[in-house]
């Protein structure tokens, strides 16, 4: 007759050695599979503002500020507009941007921008690129009296109703975000990384059309990075 053998088992040791194996693995996959995410997020945000530049309103930009004087206190204006903007404040610039080349400025919750660009009162377009470093606040991207866009959750309006729409996605992360409000006959809408996030109709037109990049006029500071802001109206 054929020997009997003996029942094996794993050890307690073998079955510790494949649980720590199994968690490193774990481990492994999560940080590669975020990082997917995160380049996925990043391509559709700056396809979206690619998108915007070659939009056929783009032609009628009234300012296009890049930040990339590096420094200084005026900003110049890359469209046919000329609507350089002027810094009030201390600012710092950074070589932290969303493109990995050039610069953008790092506004500290008293300073901001002025211009003299102007949305339009029934369709404009307002996006930039922001990476907030504080929510303890306000916190306005591109404001004005009659409008308003601003946020750790993204909210936008006009005329005193400044939360007709509230974004569903959350900029509290410390990197990265491409923010896009567009108003067109009372429809307003607001995409974050290239897609929709908000959106209401019947939204009254902006009362005045003044701009300020990092607050509204003098108040309501934004803490954080901003870079590529653009404004156009059709």
């Amino acid at each position: 007759m054929w020997a009997s053998k003996k029942n094996q088992a794993f050890t307690i040791v073998e079955l510790l050695i494949v649980i720590v194996v199994i968690g490193i693995l774990a481990a492994i996959t999560i940080v590669v599979f975020n990082g997917v995410q995160e380049r996925a997020r990043m391509a559709a945000a700056q396809a979206f503002a690619t998108q915007l530049r070659r939009s056929p309103e783009f032609v009628n930009a009234t300012a296009v500020w890049a930040f990339n004087e590096c420094s200084g206190s005026n900003v110049g204006d890359g469209s046919d507009a000329n609507n350089a903007g002027t810094i009030v404040g201390t600012v710092a610039w950074s070589t932290d941007t969303p493109s990995g080349t050039g610069c953008s400025v790092s506004l500290n919750g008293t300073s901001r921008v002025t211009t003299s660009a102007a949305i339009g009162t029934s369709y404009y377009v307002k996006a930039a690129w922001v990476k907030s470093t504080s929510c303890a606040g306000s916190n306005n991207f591109m404001s004005g009296d009659g409008s308003a866009f601003y946020g750790c959750t993204p909210k936008a309006g006009h005329n005193g109703s400044w939360n007709a729409i509230t974004s569903s996605v959350s900029i509290d992360d410390g990197k990265w975000h491409h923010l896009a409000l567009i108003y067109d006959a009372g429809n307003l809408t607001m995409y974050v990384d290239g897609k929709k996030a908000a959106g209401t109709s019947g939204v009254s037109a902006p009362s005045s059309t003044v701009t300020t990049i990092g607050a509204l006029n003098s108040s309501n500071n934004y803490t954080g990075l901003i870079d590529d802001v653009l404004i156009f109206a059709r």
